[in-house]
């Protein structure tokens, strides 16, 4: 039976929240949700248009504390809040349940803010010492009314920018004008009167675990079960995961895309697009019998009618045939005739499940 470790990500494959937007849009009045919104366009402006040195995808995570700090937001708040408005992948809790009976490693690797991760991890059989995420301590940071007051007016100035719509293999030279111009506000704002503020130290030092932190702590999550990168599964759905993705490939082990968006998709070797959790537990189970060449083999459509993985023992497929039952769910690799066709189904299944808004926030 091969060597197996699993790490995955918690937004997306474990949970339909999106934490840090779901904050915003209760705490940040008014037009928290826009507010929100506005900040990760803007985050993706940085990452994929103007590839800004230093920035990373995910790192909208820190830009959004101070004025969540702003409007009297506690480490107390956000525990309280995450513990309570938690909504899994349907099948989750029974499919981590097979899952951790099958006597393998499993971390949670997250972007989210460590309270979340942990609520959801801790919901789902995984231990703390088990769960990576960004650190995040709002008391430790003192915030004084007159830059509180500040803050309240940069968010309006956020709010009221025109969208950032981003086309397709935008450049920065040429990005329409509205969006343009409110890019320029948020770089005069986050590149220049936040870190002028006290509170700016808030967001210089947090540092989320998107991109290259993920890829670090799937390597780290190695060091206490001994095991080897191509021994290592990684599920994940967005750009944050990219980096992960190759690194996991790179070393030999296998990147599966559950309800991805299209950086997602490209990046991973095996695509999930389904409704519940349940497809990931019947692909880790033909791992766990016939390595990663049986996956391959099932998610394969030339390879997939006459996978030898198909005839499971009963004592797995009896659990799993009972979780999917009721569901749907497809499985490609990138050899599918039209991977553009298999983006669009996933990011389908994805704005299903998650909503549209919290979808299209990448």
């Amino acid at each position: 039976m091969p060597n197996l470790q699993l790490d995955i990500d918690c937004e997306g494959p474990l949970a339909l929240n999106d934490n840090a937007f779901e904050l915003c849009r209760e705490f940040i009045q008014p037009q928290g949700d826009r507010f929100f919104q506005q900040v990760s366009r803007y985050d993706d402006y940085l990452v994929e248009v103007a590839k800004r040195p230093g920035y990373k995808s995910g790192d909208s995570l820190k830009l959004i504390l101070p004025f969540l700090k702003a409007h009297g937001l506690t480490n107390a708040q956000i525990e309280a809040y995450s513990r309570k408005n938690i909504t899994l992948v349907p099948g989750a809790q029974g499919a981590f349940k097979f899952l951790h009976s099958r006597d393998f490693p499993i971390f949670e690797i997250s972007t989210s803010y460590r309270p979340f991760a942990e609520a959801v991890g801790l919901k789902l059989g995984f231990t703390k010492e088990r769960i990576f995420a960004t650190e995040l301590d709002l008391d430790r940071y003192s915030l004084s009314a007159a830059e509180a007051g500040e803050l309240k007016r940069l968010q309006g100035e956020i709010v009221a920018a025109p969208a950032i719509e981003l086309p397709p293999d935008a450049a920065a030279a040429d990005l329409p004008a509205p969006a343009a111009e409110a890019v320029a506000v948020l770089d005069r704002i986050f590149g220049e009167r936040l870190p002028a503020m006290e509170i700016g130290a808030l967001f210089q030092e947090v540092n989320p675990m998107g991109g290259p932190e993920k890829a670090k702590a799937v390597t780290d999550s190695l060091a206490p079960t001994k095991l080897a990168m191509a021994d290592m599964v990684f599920v994940g759905d967005s750009l944050t995961d990219v980096q992960a993705f190759e690194a996991v490939r790179a070393g030999g082990g296998l990147a599966i895309s559950f309800n991805g968006n299209r950086d997602a998709v490209n990046a991973a070797e095996v695509i999930v697009v389904a409704d519940s959790a349940w497809p990931l537990a019947m692909l880790i189970a033909i791992l766990q019998l016939w390595g990663k060449e049986g996956v391959l083999e099932v998610a394969c459509p030339e390879t997939r009618d006459k996978s030898r993985c198909l005839v499971l023992p009963e004592a797995v497929i009896e659990p799993i045939a009972r979780g999917l039952e009721g569901h749907v769910f497809n499985l490609y690799d990138q050899s599918a005739e039209n991977l553009d066709q298999v983006v669009e189904e996933s990011q389908a299944m994805r704005a299903k499940l998650r909503s549209s808004a919290v979808a299209a926030l990448g």
